[in-house]
């Protein structure tokens, strides 16, 4: 037993934060009236095991007590303790106050409590385990997640449904309840309205990396997107699907007297949300809505158009080379070349681990406006662990770069990285932006279908 941190039981108080867990000097001042360590905590032990005091019987071996209290004197015996007791109020006084039965339980972690809302309180504050307020049950990390989505607990109050679609019905009537708004980016964080949802998306600060030009393309699908928009409706309908710079107030408000015009969508959002106009959009739900049709889509659409992009472009490979920028011939003895032949291993390795990555999705484009796009992950395991994969093949790729090209004086050169099926290439600074993005989405995505619930678990607290 180490000294330097003892649990007196006996003691009324105890430290600052209620666990009666004194410091090494607490515990000498308590301890000086035993003996010994062992009387001081023999004080709360039971008797040998050798013996039944109510049955008048002794016993030759520890396993013949055991067999003998747990089917015939339950009452009278501690299998942690391997201990026997003369009274079940005995028993009773060991349970609640002797020490070695409220351990932490968790790894190497040797947290001793003497009661059993002290080793709860221990849980809580170090996390080594996380409460199911749905069977009242507290799980270590590695069976924490499984247990929730094996009994499809709700993420905010763990009350355990029948069936996924059933749980995410339930979450989203807290939803409601709370007046609060989900980012329809997956991203699990929430708004008070509307607008203030889209102006997040539009940042490009959403961990999906959807951002402004997502948006408006996807907006521009809806069959009511012409009404909404600014002058040249076809001409900035065809610019949006080619990809071009628009003007720069391209929404217009459609309400009576109005003259509004907008550059960004949540701004159109939260005028016809104020009391000055009489406009406003149909509520999220109705088939006909631009609202609904946004919710059902913009993920769907954008996470397929990015994944098949950089399939088709990576499908037969890719090339690295190094790239020479243009500079004064005065200037070029200073020039720093990257080292391609080091960095194309760990580019190609991102488009390997890529590759193997899609094996474990399913997807195709929306050919519909009424029917989004379909995409799936065929295991969750095994997606979240290829997905690691290309993580860690990215983060690898990306310090090497920033080591040989970010990181160097100008002028410098760059990484070329040509795409041999799309006969086209991009600098290599692009090609990690887009990966990145890639990526990000991913996880989104993968967070999405299996939620980390101890992140929910923590803002409850």
């Amino acid at each position: 037993m180490d000294s330097r941190s003892v649990a007196d039981p006996t003691a009324p108080g105890g430290s600052e934060d209620g666990s009666n867990l004194h410091s090494g000097a607490e515990a000498n001042e308590n301890l000086e009236n035993y003996a010994d360590l062992y009387e001081y905590y023999s004080q709360f032990d039971g008797e040998h095991w050798d013996r039944c005091y109510k049955c008048k019987l002794h016993f030759s071996s520890v396993e013949e007590a055991s067999a003998h209290f747990k089917a015939v004197c339950p009452d009278l015996w501690c299998s942690r303790c391997e201990a026997t007791f003369k009274t079940p109020e005995d028993r009773q006084i060991h349970l609640q106050q002797g020490l070695s039965h409220w351990p932490c339980g968790t790894g190497a972690c040797l947290f001793n409590a003497p009661q059993a809302k002290l080793q709860e309180a221990h849980w809580k504050q170090t996390k080594h385990r996380y409460e199911c307020r749905g069977c009242n049950c507290w799980y270590e990390k590695r069976y924490w997640d499984k247990h929730l989505v094996t009994y499809h607990a709700c993420s905010r109050c763990h009350q355990h449904q029948k069936s996924e679609e059933e749980r995410k019905k339930h979450e989203s009537d807290h939803i409601k309840t709370a007046g609060v708004i989900q980012c329809i980016g997956r991203c699990h964080l929430e708004f008070h309205n509307v607008g203030d949802m889209y102006s997040h998306l539009e940042s490009g600060v959403c961990g999906s990396s959807i951002d402004q030009s997502d948006v408006i393309r996807c907006f521009a699908v809806h069959q009511g997107a012409e009404y909404l928009l600014f002058k040249d409706r076809k001409g900035i309908l065809k610019r949006i699907f080619e990809g071009k710079n628009i003007e720069t107030n391209p929404f217009k408000c459609p309400g009576d007297g109005c003259q509004e015009n907008f550059g960004y969508f949540s701004s159109f959002l939260k005028h016809t949300t104020g009391k000055k106009c009489k406009f406003e959009f149909k509520e999220s739900g109705s088939e006909s809505s631009m609202l609904t049709h946004m919710e059902k889509n913009l993920f769907v659409d954008v996470a397929i158009s990015r994944i098949k992009t950089m399939a088709e472009n990576t499908n037969s490979g890719i090339q690295v080379h190094a790239l020479y920028p243009d500079v004064p011939k005065e200037r070029s003895q200073h020039l720093f070349i990257p080292d391609a032949e080091a960095l194309r291993p760990l580019f190609v390795g991102i488009v390997r681990s890529y590759h193997l990555l899609l094996k474990e999705m399913i997807f195709q484009e929306s050919d519909n406006i009424k029917k989004p796009g379909f995409l799936k992950i065929r295991i969750p395991k095994s997606f979240n662990r290829q997905l690691g994969f290309l993580e860690k093949s990215f983060n690898k790729a990306n310090q090497a770069y920033v080591k040989q090209v970010s990181s160097k004086r100008k002028p410098h050169g760059d990484i070329f990285v040509y795409f041999q099926s799309a006969k086209m290439g991009q600098p290599g600074w692009k090609f990690l932006q887009d990966v990145d993005k890639v990526r990000k989405l991913l996880r989104v995505m993968i967070e999405h279908e299996m939620p980390r619930y101890e992140q929910h678990y923590q803002k409850l607290l």
